[in-house]
């Protein structure tokens, strides 16, 4: 009871400084007893570091989500408001900034100069850019701890940098400026982050008109977004992309997409639903699949069953060379089948186990959604089983009135004083959900408006499965 009322007693300072240092004590306690440090911000990110590895246990997981909320949460009330409102109103500068580094070759002339750095001058003679601007560029990115500035306008690569390197060299990038997405030796985000910096972010600069104008306000309509005003365009984002003139933005997204998984723990797809347990020869259907590498990871971890990677024709064509390069012998033995298929239309496969959209109904608004969630309807048998991986956008309020209704749906309560929702170890699904308001005039969903959406397609979700260490969720839903 005293303890009790000693944590009462405590200001709101007090509890978010002793629950980052909590977290920090199990953090190393955890990397201690596996004889290994915590990774160092100056050296290159390393995913097959043993560090690594022990950061995406369960644990830790909890423990660094505790301590970016807490953190900035702490920032959030020791700082002026006044500081704090015009710094979020000036942040789209680092986009930018992110952006130039890699468009100009920065990333990967900063990784060949090695561990002594490379002058801001030397950097423009190589990329043909104005040095003191160069430099401006690189201190803003090391101010916010992407590069690092050793000395006066010398810059060196560190550990949030190296993820941005596309890990060929400048010469190669300078001779054949479009090779940057074809065989990424990199860590592969950079094509994410362009996307993110290119599209999307002149896209979100007329978010607000698009909010306000009474002819889009209400409208369902992919081509009334932000990203259509900004681009003076009436093509839907995916139309756009196979144009000619657009043929280097497409690869980046086709790259973008399948590098996708790199921002979950590996193998995320595998965890929740109980793909083990699906009977010999059960077909998985991937609606709107991609290239499938999703359905790769699926298909080899789960040797007895058979999939369908399901999309547009022009997606199909990119997927053969996809599969020729990473599995040729699935698409040889039968077991993996590429097809072209519009989820607007009926659903051909009419015995599934399983029918996978990943991805998928964030890039809908929902009369969109319910039209392709009915065609899944439709081909179902009574046994067929609807995963749907997508995020599940938290409320920052307590929802256990929603969270109740489903196994599995309530997360382990956040830690007082932090927000039920953590916080800022929240701020990718709510990044990602106006990625896509921007991009599509679609969205990100709370548990509750996805349970609506399924039951008004004839679904009912059964499970809900939250990935640790991932920002998409599953749901797992059943013919109602």
């Amino acid at each position: 009871m005293a303890a009790n009322s000693n944590s009462k007693s405590k200001s709101h300072l007090r509890l978010l400084g002793d629950l980052i240092l909590t977290s920090i004590d199990a953090i190393e306690a955890r990397l201690s007893a596996e004889y290994v440090e915590f990774p160092a911000l100056g050296e290159p990110f390393n995913p097959m570091d043993r560090a690594e590895s022990v950061l995406l246990e369960d644990e830790m997981l909890a423990a660094t989500s505790h301590i970016i909320a807490a953190a900035s949460q702490l920032i959030a009330i020791v700082r002026s408001p006044v500081q704090t409102i015009m710094e979020y109103s000036l942040l789209f500068h680092l986009p930018s900034c992110m952006r130039a580094s890699v468009e100009s070759n920065m990333v990967e002339i900063i990784r060949e100069s090695g561990a002594q750095g490379i002058h801001a001058n030397e950097i423009a003679k190589l990329n043909n850019t104005d040095p003191v601007k160069a430099a401006r560029i690189l201190r803003l990115l090391a101010n916010h701890h992407i590069f690092t500035e050793i000395r006066p306008d010398v810059f060196s690569a560190n550990r949030l940098s190296s993820v941005l390197d596309s890990g060929k060299s400048v010469a190669e990038l300078q001779q054949t400026p479009n090779c940057r997405h074809a065989n990424d030796s990199g860590i592969g985000i950079s094509a994410l982050m362009l996307m993110h910096t290119d599209e999307a972010f002149k896209g979100s600069a007329y978010l607000t008109e698009t909010f306000t104008d009474p002819a889009t306000a209400h409208s369902a309509k992919s081509t009334d977004s932000p990203w259509n005003i900004a681009t003076q365009t009436d093509a839907f984002l995916f139309d756009w992309y196979d144009r000619p003139e657009n043929e280097q933005r497409k690869k980046r997204f086709s790259f973008a997409m399948a590098c996708s998984t790199r921002l979950e723990p590996p193998e995320a797809i595998l965890a929740g639903f109980k793909w083990a347990d699906l009977p010999e020869d059960a077909i998985v259907v991937d609606v709107g699949g991609g290239v499938g590498s999703t359905a790769l990871i699926i298909a080899k971890a789960v040797p007895h069953v058979n999939l369908v990677v399901q999309d547009r024709c022009s997606v199909i064509e990119d997927a053969k060379t996809y599969w020729t390069e990473a599995a040729p012998e699935l698409l040889d033995s039968g077991r993996v089948k590429l097809e072209v298929h519009n989820f607007f239309t009926p659903q051909p496969i009419k015995n599934a186990a399983v029918l996978l959209l990943r991805w998928i109904m964030h890039d809908w608004a929902d009369p969109f959604s319910i039209e392709i969630l009915r065609h899944l309807r439709q081909a179902a048998t009574p046994d067929t089983k609807l995963v749907t991986v997508d995020i599940i956008l938290p409320y920052t309020c307590s929802d256990t009135c929603v969270t109740n209704r489903i196994p599995g749906a309530a997360r382990a309560p956040a830690p007082a004083p932090l927000l039920p929702n953590m916080g800022a170890a929240s701020n990718m699904k709510y990044w990602l959900d106006f990625q896509m308001f921007v991009l599509g005039n679609c969205q990100e969903r709370t548990l509750g408006h996805f349970v609506d959406l399924a039951a008004q397609s004839g679904w009912r979700v059964e499970e809900v499965h939250h990935i640790p260490g991932s920002s998409l969720g599953q749901y797992v839903s059943v013919p109602s």
